[in-house]
């Protein structure tokens, strides 16, 4: 998702106000997942609005971040007008407002779940496993921007 600054100041929308000139836009660097996410999401957010977005966008950028926790900093602070983030960072943040990114163009990071065959606690780690996927478990990580288990 795209966070913004507690108020707005920018007045940012729609995704499309991205690409506004003077807009600051912080992401993580390319080399951190969610900023390869990012980047994946423009490419396909360049068909939905017209060649050339991703180009405008990106010129926005006013820094690259190490880490997705970084750019929720930078934009709590009011140092940029918007990051892209993880739902699940968006969810730890209450107080920022956000812009989904629609399903269509967004990049969904994937979390495998498994117990080890070597697990010094198998029964444990079966009962953490089934804990996860327990309607209280999948409840408790959709509140913090998790996707249901499929």
């Amino acid at each position: 998702v795209v966070i913004l600054p507690p108020g707005n100041p920018a007045g940012l929308e729609n995704l499309s106000d991205l690409a506004g000139e003077g807009i600051r836009l912080v992401l993580a660097a390319r080399e951190a997942p969610v900023g390869n996410y990012s980047v994946q999401a423009l490419d396909r957010l360049d068909k939905t609005f017209g060649s050339g977005f991703k180009g405008r966008v990106l010129a926005n950028v006013v820094s690259y971040e190490n880490d997705v926790k970084q750019v929720v900093v930078k934009v709590q602070l009011g140092e940029a007008d918007a990051g892209i983030v993880y739902a699940s960072d968006a969810a730890a943040a209450p107080e920022l407002p956000s812009i989904e990114i629609p399903a269509e163009a967004n990049v969904v990071a994937a979390y495998p779940l498994a117990a080890l065959d070597q697990a010094q606690s198998p029964a444990l780690a079966r009962d953490f496993i089934a804990y996860v996927l327990s309607a209280e478990g999948q409840s408790i990580l959709q509140k913090w921007g998790f996707l249901p288990v499929k």
